[in-house]
């Protein structure tokens, strides 16, 4: 399989079951370490000596780097393609992991989590790109639907394992699975996986064509429409990483090992909302699922309203508005990262590389918006869902902008 040029036509019972598992595997290994550290962000602070500032930058580091590093390793994929630039991925973040996990300073920290960025951004990218050159659109909207679901649940998940390790095994131990993961991946599938991108339709890397590429994606309605909802919802994501930790464990008392299992309901309502969108999908097409995906996200937004105007300090109250918002954002990734896909069919890499740098750019200013205005009082609860709810209203609007172009794809 390895030799081989996969094809849409090729990927039949155990190979697309492999290739999918393998992209699925891939994504959720990267978007570890956005959050998988958060429980042991105090217990860094103390050993290295660091202030809550500092340790805070390594999330924006991350998230910029990752950013960044996408818009040129998009280029990159279309021009050497795809299987070599996320075999290359999985090994930079791996040693990424491994200089955190060593790291007796933040200089060294810092530059373990940039490395770990630009290893994640590749994989980012080859795994969208080859989710288009190598699935049919049936496929790649089912196999895109997990990845969406993934790329959005492993960041609230992660905690929760972060916190056992944390607690059990010392936050040295966080990185030294992440990179152990990565050596992992990279022997179970080594001989596994092919190459999506033939030779002859690769293109190659010019800077001033790229750039102009870039820009035509930016001002193109197909490409933007659809990405302004998901960058909206990753903005709101970035937003609950930084609050929700202080919001459930200062605030409200929880131990961080409890604060790491609310994640539950958030994956609950992930994986709700890519069901509701597989379904809505077969019985009002595209654009019909996409706003079914707004209308429940708006839902949520105002459930996080309903919370701000009756003063509630209930866990129950925060936690179960957020998932609401979830059940929404999970059935919008699906439509909204195959639509903007699609638009650019002879330059993939590219597109994907720069929705990358969008979404992850969207949750980073999320983030350092609200991570910026965190006060580690009641106050901070307030914050959340209002951003959530404004951006919840703002996701319906940019939805239902997505009409015409949703209904020329389907």
């Amino acid at each position: 399989m390895t030799d081989a040029i996969l094809k849409p036509r090729d990927l039949g019972g155990r190979a697309l079951l492999m290739l999918s598992a393998y992209l699925i595997l891939v994504t959720a290994l990267v978007r570890l370490g956005t959050s998988l550290y958060l429980p042991a962000l105090p217990a860094m602070a103390d050993d290295l000596g660091l202030s809550a500032q500092h340790m805070a930058a390594t999330m924006t580091v991350y998230l910029v780097g990752f950013a960044v590093a996408s818009i040129f390793l998009g280029p990159v994929s279309d021009h050497w393609g795809r299987k070599l630039l996320l075999q290359g991925g999985v090994i930079a973040f791996g040693v990424g992991s491994l200089l955190c996990a060593l790291a007796p300073s933040y200089g060294l920290l810092i530059s373990g989590r940039i490395l770990q960025s630009v290893g994640g951004a590749a994989v980012q990218v080859g795994s969208r790109a080859m989710s288009r050159d190598a699935f049919s659109d049936a496929q790649m909207i089912s196999v895109l639907g997990w990845i969406g679901v993934i790329t959005g649940l492993v960041p609230v998940l992660a905690p929760m394992l972060g916190g056992l390790l944390t607690q059990w095994l010392g936050w040295h131990s966080n990185f030294y699975l992440l990179a152990v993961g990565a050596v992992l991946v990279m022997l179970s599938t080594r001989g596994l996986v092919g190459e999506s991108l033939p030779a002859d339709k690769r293109t190659p890397f010019r800077l001033v064509e790229t750039l102009r590429a870039y820009g035509d994606m930016l001002v193109s309605p197909g490409f933007m429409l659809p990405t302004i909802p998901i960058m909206l919802c990753f903005a709101v994501q970035g937003a609950y990483l930084v609050a929700a930790p202080f919001i459930f464990i200062h605030v409200l008392n929880m131990s961080p090992l409890a604060f790491g299992f609310t994640s539950l309901a958030l994956v609950g309502g992930l994986l709700l909302g890519r069901i509701i969108c597989m379904a809505a999908l077969k019985r009002w097409g595209e654009y019909g699922a996409f706003l079914t995906g707004a209308g429940v996200a708006l839902i949520g937004g105002f459930c996080s309203l309903a919370v701000v105007l009756t003063d509630s300090m209930s866990v129950v109250a925060i936690l179960g508005a957020s998932a609401v918002f979830c059940v929404g954002f999970g059935a919008l990734v699906p439509i909204g990262m195959k639509a903007g896909l699609s638009v650019f069919a002879d330059r993939v890499g590219t597109s994907s590389a720069l929705y990358g740098c969008l979404t992850l750019g969207a949750t980073a200013l999320g983030s350092g918006l609200v991570g910026g205005m965190l006060e580690r009082s009641a106050r901070d609860i307030d914050l959340l869902c209002l951003a959530t709810f404004i951006a919840s209203c703002l996701i319906l609007v940019s939805s239902l902008a997505c009409r015409r172009v949703l209904s020329k794809a389907a």
